[in-house]
């Protein structure tokens, strides 16, 4: 079904999760929960690279975001019969895989500044729409947006990567990082408007990766 261990995890990109896209994610959790393999592999090629990035804008260690990935979807196959229905497929994983990773992070204490890389800077991994993303977007813009974003607070960074990288709501955000649904709606508009600043541009639009 999935990968067996790290060496085998591969996270797809955007040409090769096309496929899994083309399925509406409620119907892949219904048949997923009655026990078709298929379907949860299909959710996981569908959802594994933004929770990927996800992992890798939060940990620095890669082999723990692979670890975790591999250890969320398999709980997932190991209790489909007892889990409910949920609204959001993507939402329920972004909860539930920032939850487990939180954790895994405080016990292994692998981490001393949490939202940085190794290298201090916001990173996100490219894939196949943001390659022609950033062909049409001002490269010197873009760089700019890049070195700003790692001056920014743990919850500013954390509230553009899942609004603009990943397209969720702001309902969608404050059920993840357990704010209020105005708490993040004032932290995405304050944290634009420093970006704006920072960067010199006032009409400043975040791409969306």
């Amino acid at each position: 079904m999935l990968a067996t261990s790290n060496n085998d995890l591969i996270v797809p990109d955007g040409r090769s999760s096309a496929k899994a896209n083309s399925f509406n994610d409620e119907m892949l959790w219904n048949s997923f929960k009655t026990g078709n393999e298929l379907a949860l592999s299909m959710l996981y090629k569908k959802h594994v690279q933004s929770l990927y990035n996800y992992g890798m804008h939060t940990c620095r260690d890669r082999d723990l975001v692979l670890d975790c990935l591999q250890e969320l979807f398999s709980r997932l196959w190991a209790k489909r019969e007892g889990l409910s229905m949920v609204h959001s497929v993507k939402l329920y994983l972004f909860k539930s895989f920032r939850r487990f990773l939180f954790k895994q992070i405080m016990s292994k204490r692998k981490i001393t500044v949490p939202f940085i890389n190794q290298s201090g800077v916001f990173e996100f991994l490219p894939s196949f729409e943001q390659t022609m993303i950033e062909g049409e977007w001002k490269a010197e813009q873009l760089r700019k947006l890049r070195m700003c974003l790692q001056s920014l607070t743990k919850n500013q960074r954390e509230v553009i990567f899942l609004k603009f990288f990943n397209e969720l709501t702001y309902v969608e955000i404050s059920e993840i990082m357990e704010m209020r649904v105005d708490s993040v709606y004032n932290l995405v508009s304050k944290t634009i408007e420093l970006l704006r600043k920072k960067i010199n541009a006032p009409n400043l639009i975040i791409p969306v990766f």
